[in-house]
């Protein structure tokens, strides 16, 4: 093993729903999972450089922790160390070991791998691999491999069961290792393919049944293709002379040095880079899909982790009976980490490690089906899906074309509940608007698992001002955070609760202002609630789903996440001299793309929520505009938001290349003024909002499924761009 039911609701709210195991609707999004737990060594890693490689079987974890260069002599001599976390039977991760080479500058666990109760370090500077059992509670070295030319180099390693399979070069290969009943014999040496001028040695992995090597080729003349080579052993199992199958990108673009650098091997399904293999019946290796985002491959050869790319999580997929690979996952961290670097996974366990760091380790059940996510906006105008509690006079209300669910007793706590029904996961959003307060200390909020008027969690906003998150528990009320929130009479507040297995949080405009773990209170339903208060409810969203941001950028930092060479960053005079994109050309269109976008590849799925701050620099004529795209699937089919300098906000949207207002606000937009501009795109509802006021929505059944991306965009004008989000509620 190597690092590196469907539930009914109410038709007028339900957007999807998953149909079966290792399936999904086309209209079902992935769910999202948070971590089961962090693992932090004890000692804090002194050297640095925690969560280098990492690799995960059963109950046994390993991270390895060394920052010390991969090329020989480019950085100075660490120590490297490797730590050993293992799962109790109360389900509690706990360290239990801590291995060294006992060397400097060995670049010990530059890969590690671990099968049950063996764990294989590679010191690669040394070119030894070192090997661990666990004899009783201690994890004993037991071998040390390699240590010259055609015995491996310990960059990359791999195993399963009773073989150890290591890089080597030169020769460029592998070297393969069967314990025996003397200790680990090395029974075969594989050298083909083309070295790397830094003499790092090829990925491997093994199988009971195949080895694999990737070579990356060379880029230097003679140039040599990107090759992986999968070996079988031979006649009465003899690895020593086996059967070699070649494999070369199957799209043709075989450019050196490109394919072949990530390879992985389970049962009779290989992954080289994005590409997936099978084996037929003919024994031959045949490309059957292709995962742009894909870079570990289980060994129960039915899940793949993704790379994060830009996009602050890990993509889960898994193969469905038509050997298809669907999005099924996204695995993020509570802490909004967006530096994932290193992942394994093992029979439906991930971990992921974020170098120089955190390590972090999941458990994705089976069957990742759920209830869709439903929401309401009261535009209907009835409450349907709602019951109340007794004394509660909750009721739809209107301000002009707008609609909302009001609360308007300020006599006791009141409650409305959402009745369909949507397990033990919850999460509750909704913007809030306080009309009164009877008294001090009075508030407004959300509740979860709510099972009778003495068990649930509620979040409060006091009159006085604050955020709490507490608990009532047979009668008693504990708090268990509090943040800072302005709260004001008539001032919309957009809070979110969740309590998704053990994780209770707390989200106010996008952001986690409480985060507790807490086990007292399972099943029940989510709602709305007040004591002593009235208040306005509206675009309340409910899903079994974290939120989370899935992608930040204030430009504060060179990256290369945007497709837009004609857009300057540049230090904003009217922004304090902070990091900004500019866009200054009159008469050209202007498009300023996430890198990914269009191509399916990257982006986040279903449902999608974009900010940032624009400032119009001019307008090149009439009813010209700067504006945001959501749910951008390809330069003809995207919704989006125009600031117009006819005077409007529209929402619109392109649909094979055609055009479609689907609503439209009158707002005076100035040229030098900064506005933060909010598209929401979730389900089947659009809604706009200007610095924090919801001025437009609209209803609209297409765009929404699928992987896309965002642009920030203009025609005929000119714009200053900061502080842009993307969402997932």
């Amino acid at each position: 093993m190597r690092t590196t039911v469907c539930i009914s609701a109410f038709p007028r709210l339900v957007l999807g729903c998953a149909l079966a195991f290792f399936a999904m609707s086309s209209s079902a999004a992935p769910t999202v999972q948070l971590e089961k737990a962090t693992l932090a060594p004890e000692d804090g890693a002194p050297e640095g450089g925690f969560g280098r490689a990492v690799a995960i079987s059963g109950n046994v974890a390993v991270v390895s922790a060394n920052l010390q260069s991969r090329i020989p002599g480019s950085g100075p001599e660490e120590s490297g160390a490797v730590y050993v976390f293992e799962r109790n039977s109360n389900g509690v991760w706990q360290q239990t070991a801590k291995l060294t080479s006992g060397s400097e500058g060995d670049l010990y666990g530059m890969d590690v791998a671990v099968d049950g109760n063996t764990i294989v370090v590679g010191a690669a500077f040394s070119r030894l691999t070192y090997v661990y059992e666990k004899q009783g509670v201690s994890w004993v070295a037991v071998a040390a491999l390699g240590g010259t030319n055609g015995t491996g180099n310990g960059y990359s390693v791999a195993i399963d069961g009773n073989l150890i399979a290591i890089s080597q070069d030169p020769p460029h290969g592998l070297a393969l290792y069967r314990r025996g009943t003397t200790g680990w014999t090395q029974i075969a040496s594989y050298q083909n393919g083309t070295g790397r001028t830094d003499q790092s040695g090829p990925e491997v992995d093994v199988s009971q049944n195949f080895a694999i090597h990737g070579s990356w080729g060379y880029d230097v003349e003679p140039e040599t293709t990107g090759t992986a080579f999968i070996y079988n052993p031979g006649a009465g199992g003899n690895w020593a002379q086996p059967g070699v199958t070649s494999l070369t990108r199957p799209d043709g673009d075989n450019y050196p040095g490109g394919f072949a650098s990530h390879v992985f091997i389970s049962a009779n399904t290989a992954l080289i880079d994005s590409f997936l293999f099978a084996r037929n019946s003919a024994g031959q290796w045949v490309n059957t899909a292709r995962v742009p985002a894909a870079q570990v491959l289980d060994d129960d050869g039915v899940t793949l982790l993704g790379v994060p790319s830009q996009f602050r999580y890990i993509p889960l997929f898994r193969r469905d009976s038509s050997n298809n690979w669907p999005l099924q996952a996204q695995l993020i961290t509570t802490t909004g980490n967006n530096t994932i670097t290193m992942s394994s996974t093992d029979m439906g366990r991930a971990l992921l490690a974020s170098y120089p760091n955190a390590a972090y380790v999941y458990e994705a059940p089976s069957n990742l089906d759920g209830p869709a996510l439903s929401q309401d906006d009261f535009q209907d105008g009835d409450a349907n899906g709602w019951a109340t509690t007794s004394g509660s006079l909750f009721a739809v209300a209107s301000s002009g074309t707008f609609r909302f669910y009001r609360q308007s007793s300020v006599a006791g706590n009141s409650a409305a509940l959402w009745q369909n029904s949507i397990g033990n996961t919850q999460a509750i959003q909704a913007d809030i608007t306080p009309r009164a307060f009877d008294g001090a200390d009075r508030w407004f909020g959300l509740v979860t698992r709510y099972t009778d008027i003495n068990n649930y969690y509620y979040v409060t906003a006091r009159s006085g001002g604050g955020v709490q998150l507490k608990r009532m528990l047979a009668g008693t009320f504990t708090t268990l955070g509090s943040a800072a929130m302005p709260v004001a009479i008539g001032t919309t507040n957009r809070i979110r609760l969740e309590a998704v297995a053990d994780h209770v949080r707390v989200l106010v405009d996008d952001r986690p202002v409480i985060q507790v773990r807490d086990s007292s209170l399972s099943g029940g339903r989510p709602g709305l609630m007040t004591y002593k208060a009235r208040a306005d409810f509206d675009n309340v969203v409910v899903n079994p789903n974290p939120a989370f941001v899935a992608f930040a950028d204030d430009f504060e930092r060179v990256n290369d996440y945007w497709d837009g060479p004609s857009w300057e960053r540049v230090r904003g005079t009217a922004w304090n001299g902070s990091w900004i994109r500019r866009w200054g050309f009159a008469n050209i269109p202007g498009r300023l793309r996430l890198w990914g976008a269009g191509q399916g590849d990257f982006g986040t799925p279903g449902d999608q929520i974009v900010q940032a701050d624009l400032r119009p620099t001019f307008f090149g004529g009439n009813d010209r505009w700067v504006g945001l795209f959501a749910r951008y699937h390809d330069e003809a089919n995207y919704h989006y938001v125009t600031l117009r300098s006819s005077g409007t906000v529209d929402i619109r949207k392109l649909v094979n290349g055609n055009i479609q207002v689907l609503a439209s606000a009158p707002y005076p937009i100035q040229v030098d003024t900064p506005y933060r501009v909010r598209l929401e795109t979730i389900g089947t509802s659009v809604r706009v909002y200007l610095n924090g006021t919801l001025l437009a929505e609209a209803t609209d059944p297409t765009l929404t499924p699928g992987i896309s991306s965002v642009v920030i965009a203009t025609y005929s004008a000119g714009v200053e761009v900061d502080n842009v989000w993307v969402t997932q509620p």
